[in-house]
């Protein structure tokens, strides 16, 4: 990566360059998750290191445990940041047209998924950090349950707990969203 050429420290770019061997690829997969898209996943894993290589003193703070989930949660964040301008930015008729088969869904019912996709993405990242960490993994990147208790170091136990209070919690967020719609 050409990052890491940028870096003079020796020690910081070696830091950088072990945990990019150890980390990219289930960065990547989880920016491909969200983006669709394997060279706008590529662009986000590379955007994820530099605000890795920005931050690198308070990220090395981090437990080393602990450091896998951060990456994950960081590249998350950068990915979601990429949709959303690329949302922004309109729907293509390319994309309509490709998700668009002839036994498939109507264009109405594909709008309204994303657009209900879109609402559930903004509320997720209304609730507690721990709430959105963990529907995030376990719904959107698609990690088993034991993978989330490693990557985010708790008990089968406490996943639990904390997995039905985060759907409550954003149970509670969309009702009150519906409620809000409803009195307009």
């Amino acid at each position: 990566m050409f990052i890491f050429a940028t870096i003079k420290n020796e020690k910081k770019r070696g830091k950088l360059e072990e945990l990019y061997i150890a980390q990219a690829s289930s960065m990547y997969k989880v920016a491909y998750r969200i983006l669709d898209d394997e060279y706008l996943a590529q662009d986000a894993v590379h955007e994820a290191f530099i605000n890795i290589s920005n931050n690198f003193e308070k990220i090395m703070q981090t437990d080393c445990n602990k450091m896998g989930a951060l990456l994950i949660i960081i590249v998350r964040n950068v990915s979601i940041n990429m949709y959303n301008r690329r949302k922004k930015s309109g729907f293509s008729y390319e994309e309509l047209g490709e998700e668009i088969s002839d036994s498939g869904p109507g264009i109405e019912e594909i709008l309204m998924n994303k657009e209900m996709f879109s609402i559930v993405v903004e509320k997720i990242k209304e609730l507690h950090p721990s709430y959105a960490d963990i529907l995030s993994l376990k719904y959107f990147y698609h990690y088993e349950d034991s993978e989330v208790c490693r990557i985010l170091s708790i008990t089968p136990e406490n996943f639990r707990t904390r997995l039905h209070r985060a759907r409550h919690s954003l149970i509670t967020l969309l009702s009150r969203e519906q409620e809000g719609k409803n009195r307009e």
